[in-house]
């Protein structure tokens, strides 16, 4: 007994982001959001570096 299978893959080429793997625009492209969250969380770490030694400097 045999199992047909109907709707096979077809084999086509390679995109150009798929063909090359990897460019940092494509990376940028993907992952913004977590970019912009890192670059949030590091904005608030500095803020309040800043703040804490203005605060205990008197």
């Amino acid at each position: 007994m045999s199992f047909q299978q109907e709707h096979l893959p077809k084999d086509r080429p390679a995109t150009e982001r798929e063909g090359y793997g990897f460019s940092l625009e494509d990376f940028w492209e993907d992952q913004w959001i977590y970019l912009v969250a890192i670059i949030v969380v590091l904005a608030v770490f500095f803020y309040a570096r800043y703040s804490w030694r203005k605060r205990n400097k008197r």
